[in-house]
């Protein structure tokens, strides 16, 4: 999602662009992956000296409420992402990286499991070994 967008959602929701609200949507473009609140308020507050955790936690919370971020709850933490494409988030058992596993949605919603439901959001949430953790696992084998 673009800087401009991130504006309109806060905006929508009747809250002031302030350098520090702007600090955040600067944090989440330069962001790919995975992110907690306490991220975003420590990188942020290098740049932006009087952000406080409120403003980035509701900052966080407007633009999860409009659907510019999304969140999932691993290892007893929420996590944020920009990744808005339909995936699964891989939690690495060993080092604690988070990896986005692509997943088909069609097989999803057509798979007969589901029988007549609707689905229109998911959360997968898996454990396991990241590819750098896997190769490196791999090779202590060998």
């Amino acid at each position: 999602m673009k800087k401009e967008e991130y504006i309109q959602s806060l905006k929508k929701s009747k809250y002031k662009i302030t350098p520090q609200r702007i600090g955040v949507i600067d944090y989440l473009n330069r962001q790919p992956g995975h992110f907690t609140a306490e991220d975003v308020y420590r990188n942020v507050k290098k740049v932006e000296t009087t952000i406080t955790q409120a403003t980035v936690y509701n900052v966080l919370r407007v633009l999860k409420n409009s659907g510019a971020i999304t969140s999932f709850e691993a290892d007893g933490q929420t996590w944020f992402e920009t990744n808005l494409e339909f995936h699964g988030n891989l939690v690495c058992r060993k080092c604690g990286k988070i990896e986005d596993v692509q997943l088909d949605p069609e097989s999803i919603k057509t798979s007969e499991l589901l029988g007549d439901r609707k689905v229109e959001s998911a959360t997968l949430i898996m454990s396991g070994l990241c590819s750098d953790c896997a190769r490196k696992e791999s090779l202590d084998h060998q």
